[in-house]
């Protein structure tokens, strides 16, 4: 009897050991330069040449850049007829999650701003900023305003590069 209460207890603590590794957060690189993810983003997508990156201060209308933040790029659709847009932000430790609601606020201020205009001009556009994301990957805050298959894309295409070996 005392051997089996054993082996069960054995077995219940692996089991929670390997639970709880499975529930740890990914570990990220955070040496790669933003450019670079960002031409992986936009080659997850589509073709490179339809992309254009975006010059310092783009998005000044919109906020400023905090100081924590150390690089960026920009990538965005040339076609006037296509919101695409990806932003990908590398910040000092322990300012991913400001610099996330920054990027959050950014996309719902842009919406606010510029959905009657997108209404009368590219209404089949509108759902891609509606629908934005936003995520964390350590040092990095990415942006993607696209459809949802390509967000799926090119958070997959940042996730594996800055997954930790």
């Amino acid at each position: 009897m005392k051997t089996r209460i054993l082996t069960l207890s054995l077995a219940l603590t692996l089991l929670l050991a390997l639970a709880l590794s499975a529930c740890a957060a990914p570990s990220y690189k955070n040496d790669l330069p933003t450019a670079t993810l960002g031409s992986a983003a936009v080659a997850a997508i589509g073709n490179p040449e339809d992309y254009s990156t975006a010059e310092e201060g783009y998005l000044d209308d919109y906020f400023t850049t905090p100081s924590y933040v150390t690089a960026y790029t920009l990538c965005f659709a040339t076609d006037g007829n296509n919101l695409d847009e990806i932003g990908i932000y590398q910040v000092t430790d322990g300012n991913a999650n400001a610099m996330k609601t920054v990027l959050e606020d950014y996309l719902e201020d842009s919406l606010a701003r510029n959905k009657d205009w997108y209404e009368s001009y590219i209404p089949k556009e509108i759902p891609k900023l509606r629908d934005a994301e936003v995520k964390v990957f350590g040092n990095y805050v990415i942006y993607a305003i696209c459809s949802k298959e390509d967000r799926a894309a090119v958070f997959s295409a940042v996730a594996d590069l800055l997954k930790q070996n």
